[in-house]
């Protein structure tokens, strides 16, 4: 092989490599995990980055004594942790085949 071909192999591994870290950026950006208690009294959604970003409270949850409202509150926003978590995961996975 000669070493003009050589480099221009490198160059477009470079470039592929390059792609798959754009596609992956822009992917984590997006990622958000979503969960719902199975009343469907509280719903939240967790960015990628683990922030909660959005939680909903039907009025019905006030029925609840104080500590059972939050320790659903609070399992609910873990399941969409755990939900965003799997998918930044998943993407990183892919983001490391794409790099290899």
């Amino acid at each position: 092989m000669s070493q003009n071909h050589a480099l221009h192999a490198v160059i477009a591994q470079v470039g592929d490599q390059l792609e798959a870290l754009t596609l992956a950026a822009d992917g984590l950006t997006r990622v958000a995990g979503r969960a719902s208690d199975p009343a469907g009294m509280i719903t939240a959604t967790v960015a990628g980055d683990g922030t909660l970003a959005g939680l909903t409270l039907a009025e019905s949850i006030t029925a609840y004594p104080p500590e059972q409202a939050a320790a659903a509150i609070l399992a609910t926003i873990a399941e969409a942790t755990a939900a965003a978590a799997a998918q930044r995961a998943a993407l990183l996975t892919r983001l490391g085949g794409g790099l290899t």
